[in-house]
């Protein structure tokens, strides 16, 4: 497989980006079923996006439209988010180890634990995009793999994470729709966070947004 090699120029557009869940009728139809599977079922539903997102991103870098198309067949799909589940919980386990044993044995220790946690949050995104673009379950459990890509995209890629924590921010506004619009905002956030890191690390060209 040819190592790939992130473009550090792809500076996605905020409103690209945010308009790409919503871009399309398909893709407001993957949303609405997304936003529904959390709220009925929030663990299974959780996994079910995750591994749904990962979906989109792989069909995005291989230029195969339409970029959705639901979440059938629901197993593999469930399995997909699964696996990227079970990495997230890798990452993160040597920050919850040091929060762990600061809690039981010195505060000092909380401080190595954020750092863990900040390392963790900033590695993940290129671990998962990349595993998203290559089915390369490598990129998720190999640290200084996703940690290189990362570092690779630059300037870009901590654009990317402004982006991100702008959608993220702001799916919040769900909540004023009696709570349950949050599952719904949720949902389109955590796409708008996908296709934001798929620019950054340039695993496309400009794909005409959610077609």
């Amino acid at each position: 497989m040819t190592s790939p090699t992130p473009d550090k120029r792809a500076f996605v557009e905020i409103r690209e980006a945010l308009s790409f869940p919503l871009s399309s009728e398909a893709a407001r139809r993957d949303l609405l079923v997304g936003g529904t599977v959390l709220w009925m079922l929030p663990g299974v539903g959780w996994i079910l996006n995750l591994g749904h997102r990962l979906d989109v991103v792989y069909r995005i870098f291989h230029g195969e439209a339409p970029y959705y198309r639901g979440f059938a067949p629901w197993g593999p799909c469930f399995k997909r988010g699964l696996k990227a589940f079970a990495a997230i919980c890798t990452y993160l386990s040597p920050a919850a180890l040091c929060a762990g044993l600061a809690y039981l044995t010195s505060p000092a220790l909380y401080v190595l634990s954020g750092v863990f946690f900040c390392l963790a949050i900033y590695t993940l995104p290129g671990g998962m995009t990349y595993n998203a673009a290559y089915n390369d379950i490598s990129y998720l459990y190999r640290p200084d793999k996703a940690l290189k890509r990362a570092v690779e995209g630059g300037a870009a890629y901590l654009w990317a994470w402004c982006v991100a924590i702008l959608a993220v921010t702001g799916s919040a506004l769900g909540l004023l729709a009696l709570g349950v619009g949050f599952f719904y905002s949720s949902v389109w956030a955590w796409m708008v966070v996908g296709y934001a890191f798929s620019r950054a690390l340039s695993l496309t060209e400009q794909p005409g947004a959610g077609k």
